[in-house]
């Protein structure tokens, strides 16, 4: 344990390593040649003590030791080797986070002067006279503070390192001159996670990420240099919010729309989207004195507009594209375990026009009976599985398809948790059973319409109000404007609509809507198929 007693106190053993040996006692003189040991006292009695001051003697003896093997002119015992993690407190990411840690050490402490210092200054005949100098808890934290970075400077600079580097990214941080947009960045996300996807979040990542390579590349115009996420991710972080400025980051769009990236107006908008409202959340939190993004996305609206003109819009299924579907073998071809779950799911979205995940995520106790007053069966989506608040609703299930609940809820746990769909598996950031299924939806409707088709199951959604559409036309008077949007969950978009009418009907007018729909805007053929 490199200790042992010695009379009555307890003494701290040095080994010198044997191929050195030679060379310290040289260094040190030795009458022998030689030296194998250096020993020195505790200057303790106590065994624990002298446990807990072992460390700091035998670093105190190595240290010792290389000074006299350099005074000697011969290399130090270990060489001059330091690790990689030595030095890991000067890594970018360590250094803004213990920038942080001194700058709230920092703002904590009292600025009130509680101490009075003697000192020395110039005198004015020259020389030096004593004077005093009163100060105050954060006065003497800043002092430690700077006393600490000479050492590290001084630390770099014999190692070899970029101290001025060091000081330049820790100095603006500790002191309050910069703030980095890691530690913002982060408190945003805390903020806002709570009432958004995983998914959303993680494309407000990508975007700043994207910036972050952006400014990584900047001056390279739309070259390949590509860094690695993780390098454009800690840039980013480590970037000062105070550097964001209008002019800095004005190529971005064009970066994004021109680069490796390529990507669309609409796109476009949608990464610039949260970094305007990160810089919206910052300047009243009052980390930013201007919003560098308004104006950002000035003519990409008009320019996506040309770009979904230009490329076949997404549509409503066709009455035989529908019947097509409804004729076709989902495991035809292929045994696997999603044909039945396609089969049902194709129906019951045809004919209630909810979207994937509400269907797919459907459980008994979603699954409403009719009373006994009559009615028709119903679905209702709630708040875990709505996309908006006006997507919680109730849809009434039409008698062609209500065999289909029937069927599942018999195969069904009895809790009102048990799933419709056990089959389709969660997947996905924000776990939804509708992930999986909807690549295998999808391998379906190629198979039975082939490739050159704008349609997907959302248009399954966008069919259902046609249908709706037509039936109102044709003289379903349940099936109004207002009551399609109850249906579809969507926010009505009328001032009417939206605030002084009731926000839920009387459940027979929804049945009604439903039942109408079927009888006056759905196709015979379909209606056949069905």
């Amino acid at each position: 344990m490199n200790i042992f007693r010695r009379g009555h106190s307890w003494a701290v053993r040095f080994h010198i390593p044997r191929e050195r040996r030679a060379d310290v006692g040289r260094a040190y003189g030795a009458a022998t040649g030689h030296k194998a040991e250096i020993v020195k006292a505790l200057g303790t009695s106590d065994r624990a003590e002298a446990i807990a001051r072992r460390p700091k003697a035998l670093e105190a003896i190595r240290q010792e030791v290389d000074a006299r093997l350099v005074a000697a002119g011969l290399p130090p015992l270990h060489g001059d080797w330091k690790p990689a993690w030595a030095f890991a407190w000067s890594e970018p990411e360590a250094v803004i986070t213990e920038a942080l840690e001194a700058r709230k050490e920092i703002a904590d402490a009292s600025p009130v002067e509680d101490e009075t210092d003697e000192v020395w200054v110039d005198a004015p005949n020259g020389g030096l006279r004593r004077s005093t100098m009163s100060t105050s808890e954060r006065d003497r934290k800043i002092s430690t503070l700077q006393d600490v970075l000479r050492d590290r400077v001084d630390e770099l600079e014999n190692a070899g390192k970029d101290a001025d580097a060091y000081i330049k990214t820790f100095w603006p941080v500790a002191f309050g001159e910069a703030t980095p947009l890691g530690e913002l960045l982060d408190r945003w996300i805390r903020d806002i996670e709570g009432g958004l996807r995983r998914q959303t979040i993680m494309g407000h990542r990508l975007a700043f990420r994207l910036l972050g390579e952006f400014l990584m590349t900047q001056g390279t115009r739309f070259t390949d240099t590509v860094p690695a996420d993780e390098q454009a991710t800690a840039h980013i972080r480590a970037t000062a919010i105070e550097t964001v400025t209008k002019k800095r980051v004005g190529e971005f769009p064009e970066w994004l729309a021109q680069g490796r990236h390529g990507l669309s107006a609409k796109t476009i908008q949608s990464r610039i989207s949260p970094l305007k409202t990160f810089w919206d959340w910052a300047e009243r939190k009052g980390y930013s004195e201007a919003n560098p993004w308004l104006g950002a996305t000035t003519g990409l609206k008009k320019r996506a507009e040309q770009q979904k003109v230009a490329k076949a819009e997404e549509r409503p299924f066709t009455e035989t594209e529908i019947v097509a579907l409804l004729h076709a073998d989902p495991d035809e071809g292929k045994r696997w375990k999603y044909g039945p779950a396609i089969f049902d799911l194709l129906r019951l979205g045809l004919l209630t026009g909810a979207r994937q995940n509400e269907l797919c995520s459907l459980t008994r106790g979603r699954v409403i009976e009719p009373s006994a007053e009559g009615g028709l069966w119903a679905i209702r989506v709630t708040n875990d599985v709505a996309k908006t608040k006006n997507a919680q609703r109730l849809i009434p299930i039409h008698p062609l398809v209500q065999s289909i609940l029937e069927r599942r809820l018999a195969s069904a746990g009895e809790e009102p948790d048990a799933l419709l769909f056990p089959e389709l598996p969660p997947g996905g950031p924000d776990g939804k059973r509708s992930w999986t299924f909807a690549k295998r939806f999808s391998e379906f409707r190629k198979r039975v319409l082939g490739e050159d088709h704008h349609t997907d199951f959302h248009s399954l959604r966008r069919t259902f109000l046609t249908y709706m559409e037509e039936a109102n036309a044709n003289g379903a008077s349940a099936c109004t404007e207002l009551v399609r949007d109850h249906l579809a969950g969507h926010k009505p978009q009328s001032l009417a609509g939206s605030t002084y009418v009731a926000k839920q009907f009387d459940r027979g007018l929804y049945d009604r809507a439903i039942l109408g729909m079927v009888e006056k805007g759905m196709p015979e053929g379909v209606r056949a198929a069905l």
